[in-house]
């Protein structure tokens, strides 16, 4: 046997160790695939159920979110109305207040310079009876 068919018998048996390789991984690959596919069948099976039931959990919490809208709104319009109630009393009666202490304050001035006393300054009056009463 020449050198040239040693190099073809040893370049055959390299081709067929070669082809069993990839005949043995070519099963493998197959083994894994069918064991994917089972996987996917299971996950899916098992995932129907649970999606359903996330549906229907979304579902109740869109009901309960619109639910709640409705109460913050609701809450919201109760605000804006005790808000004008209370600014509709602080100016009807602030001004009439105010005004009958100052004809309060104005008829005890009056009442003093009558009888003869002299009316307290503005303003000095709570600061004489704290420096007294210290």
């Amino acid at each position: 046997m020449s050198g040239s068919e040693w190099a073809a018998v040893i370049g055959a048996q390299v081709c067929l160790v070669a082809l069993v390789v990839l005949v043995v991984m070519i099963v493998r690959l197959d083994r894994a695939v069918r064991d994917v596919r089972d996987t996917v069948v299971d996950f899916r099976a098992q995932s129907e159920p649970l999606l359903e039931e996330l549906r229907a959990a979304v579902r109740g919490a869109d009901y309960e979110l619109d639910r709640i809208d409705a109460i913050v709104s609701g809450a919201e319009r109760v605000t804006d109305r005790v808000d004008a109630a209370s600014d509709l009393a602080y100016r009807t009666f602030t001004n009439p207040v105010v005004k009958a202490m100052a004809v309060g304050t104005g008829t005890k001035r009056a009442v003093q310079r009558l009888a003869g006393g002299e009316p307290e300054p503005r303003g000095r009056r709570d600061t004489k009876k704290r420096r007294r009463a210290s």
